[in-house]
């Protein structure tokens, strides 16, 4: 079943503020964990956490020089967005912190 546009841009929002995929799937009970999954344009905070920790025990692992590098990049990359996220939210919490205080 195709996810409406609607809903799928509210959903992609929702993974943006760091809403984990399963709490999505619960509040659009009509669409699987599955569905919702490959169609969000991003992981949750929880899926970057994993696919970074992934990446640095490779990294950990890994004894050629080209693969280390290739994977510090992508961990760097994963690192990045997190930040960006994190950044974003702060400033929406800012905003909402100073609309309620008024």
């Amino acid at each position: 079943m195709a996810i409406d546009k609607k809903e799928l841009e509210e959903m992609n929002g929702l993974v943006s503020q760091g809403v984990k995929i399963s709490e999505v799937a619960e509040k659009y009970p009509n669409y699987s964990y599955w569905e919702i999954y490959w169609e969000v344009s991003d992981y949750s905070f929880m899926g970057k956490k994993r696919m970074l920790t992934n990446r640095i025990n490779s990294l950990a692992k890994s004894n050629k020089s080209a693969d280390r590098e290739e994977i510090a990049e992508q961990a760097k990359e994963l690192l990045n967005e997190l930040y960006d996220s994190l950044k974003n939210n702060s400033k929406k919490l800012i905003e909402i912190d100073r609309v309620l205080r008024k």
